[in-house]
Order: structure tokens, then C-alpha cells, then sequence
């Protein structure tokens, strides 16, 4: 598969009109030569998704998804717990992005976690008891379409080279 450039005008003129015509989008985030690193992002603006994507290390890919993506929001407690798991079918796989930065030391992310069943939503619920988290299915990442479009951040002489993700 070939990827256009993070810096392409199209890829950035459809990040743009995106944006302008809902309140967020979730970006994924995953980092070439980096045993499996990826990061969930969502942003509210186009300065500050082209602010993010220019800080990137080349080969790093970025996936965005037009749709609304983890619908269920709020800060984990017993009832938010009920709510996903009523909303979330069991066996298929979801995602748990918290909505607040993780610090440690200069390092920050956005943590995340997958599973695929109640019992290990419900654990990882837990393990983010008293947290602000998105919810919901597992965005769909594997093939561009019209709701999801990706891209790769070129070297410094602007070649784009996929990476080992």
C-alpha cells in the first residue's frame, strides 16, 4: 500500500473540511521502528492537528476518521461502567482512550487500552476508575475510505517511506 504525504494538500484539505464540519476527529497515531507504539488523539482544530502532525517523526503514520469515534464519554464510576457495557456488545473489540495527558517526566500520551470482551472492558474501566475516558468500538483503521484517510510523514527531503509499524 502507498500513502500520500502528511504534508499533501489534498490529505490536509480533507483534515480541514473535517474539521470544519464537526467539533472533533480521532487521529491515530503510529510511530515506524517502535515495537507496536501507536497513540489515539482527538482534535478540535486544524492548527493544532497540523501543529501535532508536523512535530512527527518521519515514517511515523497518521490514520484520521471523519465519523464520531468513542462515544461514550465521561469520568469512570459504576454507572459509566453499566453504560459501556450495555453499549459496547460483548466479542467485539472496543477501545478506552483517557481524555486527560499522562505526564512522566518530558513524556506525555494520551493512555489507551483494547480488548475484545466484557470481563476485560470492565477491568480496564476499572483500571482508569475516577478518569475522564472515551469509549466505544475499536475504530476501523485497515483501508481508507470516505470517512477514514491516511498518511506519512515524509523524511526531510519531503520522500515518503512507510515504516515498520
Amino acid at each position: 500500500m502507498s500513502y500520500a504525504s502528511s504534508t499533501d494538500k489534498r490529505f490536509l484539505a480533507t483534515l480541514d473540511e473535517w474539521l470544519r464540519s464537526q467539533h472533533e476527529i480521532l487521529v491515530l497515531i503510529r510511530y515506524s521502528h517502535a515495537a507496536g507504539a501507536k497513540a489515539f488523539e482527538f482534535f478540535s482544530s486544524f492548527e493544532t492537528l497540523t501543529e501535532r502532525l508536523r512535530s512527527l517523526p518521519p515514517r511515523t503514520c497518521i490514520i484520521a476518521f471523519r465519523q464520531p469515534q468513542l462515544p461514550f464519554r465521561g469520568v469512570v464510576d459504576d454507572n459509566f461502567i453499566v453504560t459501556c457495557l450495555s453499549g459496547v456488545p460483548d466479542g467485539s473489540e472496543y477501545l478506552i482512550m483517557e481524555i486527560v495527558r499522562r505526564m512522566a517526566g518530558k513524556a506525555s500520551w494520551f493512555h489507551h487500552v483494547a480488548g475484545e470482551s466484557h470481563a476485560e472492558l470492565r477491568a480496564d474501566l476499572e483500571d482508569s476508575r475516577g478518569l475522564a475516558v472515551a469509549v466505544g468500538l475499536y475504530p476501523p483503521w485497515l483501508e481508507d475510505t470516505n470517512d477514514v484517510i491516511s498518511a506519512v510523514v515524509p523524511d526531510e527531503h519531503g520522500v515518503v517511506t512507510t515504516g515498520i509499524y
